[in-house]
């Protein structure tokens, strides 16, 4: 199991609930502040440390934290900050990435400043520097969870390729394997804010997979948006026996020649399928990435989760 550490300070709660929902989509995972770190937190085998900034550096304890665990230039680490100022936010992961001898990424987020929420001394020195500088105080809120999603699924693909790989050639083989074993999947599609999951039987021909349907509410997302995403797994019977696999892919729609092919690798009759009472259609589903999880790829000392690229990544 890789898992990852993501490690945090927070004065008014912004980096607290950005780490949390990045400790979310990296999981396995563990959020825990500098005070809450323990010894056997080293043997995780990725970190992300985060920290909002204050006047222009990241939190203190955040530092000590970095200056304190040298380890840390041996792990792989990526590092974030939260601000009101993403040039002050990039200067100070500037100096963490000095202390860290580098960083896998790095990304600057927004924060908040509600004023009710500042401590007396915190207010009393953003009043100085208003009169100061001559600018006008109030609450202002730069925080978006959207942004903070992307930088957590763009940690997703570095910690992805840092897990250990089984032979290319073998990972291939095992999908394939995996996928003509299998008949049925769950296609997700979305139209708007309305996303569907339908259970429906399939055909893999080695590039894609194929669904003949009749119509229905999928259609809705497949018409709007081209991503979709499927899911192959067997029935759970223990932790030691795991196998199950997350598709992305393009998906569209057959013409009438192209779903005669289909129908011939069902072992249909076209003919047949033509003069049903209803009209039918061939999904396409064009696997680009393939997410495969197996227990028994452990057996040749490598990660339970294997990443697979049908497609050149864009």
């Amino acid at each position: 199991m890789f898992r990852t550490l993501i490690i945090y300070e927070s004065t008014y709660g912004s980096t607290e609930e950005a780490a949390s929902a990045i400790g979310r989509i990296l999981g396995p995972s563990r959020c825990c502040t500098t005070e809450e770190f323990q010894e056997d937190c080293r043997e995780f085998d990725f970190f992300v440390i985060g920290s909002g900034v204050y006047r222009g550096r990241l939190h203190d304890r955040i530092t000590d934290f970095i200056k304190k665990n040298p380890w840390l230039r041996d792990k792989p680490v990526a590092i974030f900050s939260v601000s009101l100022s993403p040039d002050d936010g990039r200067r100070a992961l500037s100096e963490a990435e000095k202390l860290l001898g580098g960083a896998v990424h790095s990304a600057t987020l927004g924060g908040r400043m509600i004023l009710d929420r500042l401590s007396d001394g915190d207010l009393e020195d953003l009043r100085r520097f208003s009169e100061v500088a001559g600018i006008e105080i109030k609450d202002s809120d730069l925080f978006d969870i959207s942004e903070v999603i992307e930088v957590a699924l763009d940690l997703k693909e570095i910690r992805d390729s840092l897990m250990t790989d089984i032979d290319e050639d073998k990972l291939r083989e095992s999908i394939d394997e995996f996928l003509r074993s299998h008949n049925t999947c769950v296609l997700a599609t979305c139209h708007g804010n309305r996303p569907r999951a339908t259970p429906l039987e399939y055909v893999y021909d080695g590039e894609s997979i194929y669904v003949i349907t009749e119509g229905g509410e999928k259609f809705a997302g497949i018409l709007e948006n081209s991503n979709a995403s499927v899911a192959v797994y067997e029935d759970y019977t223990s932790m030691s026996n795991l196998a199950g696999m997350q598709i992305t892919g393009a998906v569209d729609i057959l013409d009438e020649d192209e779903s005669e092919r289909i129908y011939n690798l069902r072992g249909l009759n076209p003919e047949s399928m033509r003069n049903l009472p209803v009209d039918m259609n061939v999904i396409r589903i064009s696997i680009h990435r393939v997410e495969f999880l197996n227990s028994r790829f452990r057996e040749a000392s490598s990660g339970a989760k294997q990443v697979f690229w049908f497609k050149e990544k864009v």
